[in-house]
């Protein structure tokens, strides 16, 4: 069990924001200690890839309150007479300290709400969601991309399309289910992408599919068939 308080040491060791002396303490523990070794490899994923994730994520209530706190304490003390020719020399610091807080406070949080999603996975089979990235083959732009998100205790899912055109007249997009105990696809409806290529659509698809192997999507006529005809231009498996 991991108290709190190694939880923000974590997240400031993972950032390299404790001095030599807590650092030193922090990696003894680290050593002794494998799911601490985790959170701060978890950790450390986080604040790779941050600058994805925090758009999605509010800071907590208390922190511009301890960031003002720390400027005007900085404001009150005694500066040596080089500082005071450049009263406000030390504000690229204040800021730094800031965003480094406020990027270890993003990333523990990341990492707590992916450990509290994966209990209630654990907890729920419904909550089990597996992702498949389509790629585009002939004729398909080849930027094209899809991801789906399948659910299969829930038998739905939700897929996101971008640059995709619009089909010609007469024409639709539809998604497939491939799976391992169905001879041919299973309809999982028709998918309509916006001006600029884009979708985003929750699925069922008509029959029960319990072994997804793969999702597609192929060029049908308008309204969809209930057999696949047409040519595939994405298909990818999880």
């Amino acid at each position: 069990m991991i108290s709190e308080e190694q939880q923000d040491q974590a997240a400031l060791y993972a950032l390299g924001l404790l001095d030599s002396d807590e650092d030193a303490a922090f990696e003894s523990e680290l050593r002794a200690n494998a799911e601490l070794r985790d959170l701060v490899r978890e950790l450390r994923e986080a604040a790779g890839d941050l600058a994805l994730t925090a758009p999605s994520l509010l800071p907590p209530a208390s922190l511009k309150e301890r960031v003002m706190g720390e400027i005007a304490m900085e404001t009150t003390r005694v500066v040596p007479m080089a500082t005071r020719r450049a009263p406000f020399s030390w504000v690229p610091w204040a800021i730094a300290a800031a965003l480094a807080v406020f990027c270890g406070l993003l990333a523990l949080d990341r990492v707590r709400l992916q450990r509290q999603l994966a209990d209630i996975r654990a907890a729920d089979p419904l909550m089990q969601t597996t992702f498949y990235t389509l790629a585009p083959s002939a004729p398909a732009p080849a930027d094209a991309k899809a991801t789906v998100a399948w659910q299969p205790g829930r038998q739905s899912g939700v897929i996101r399309i971008s640059n995709l055109p619009a089909p010609q007249s007469g024409k639709d997009y539809q998604l497939w289910a491939v799976d391992a105990e169905h001879k041919d696809p299973i309809s999982a409806g028709v998918v309509r992408v916006d001006k600029s290529g884009v979708a985003q659509v929750r699925f069922k698809p008509v029959e029960k599919a319990e072994h997804v192997k793969a999702f597609a999507i192929s060029l049908e006529r308008e309204g969809g068939v209930p057999k696949k005809k047409g040519p595939i231009l994405l298909v990818g498996t999880a």
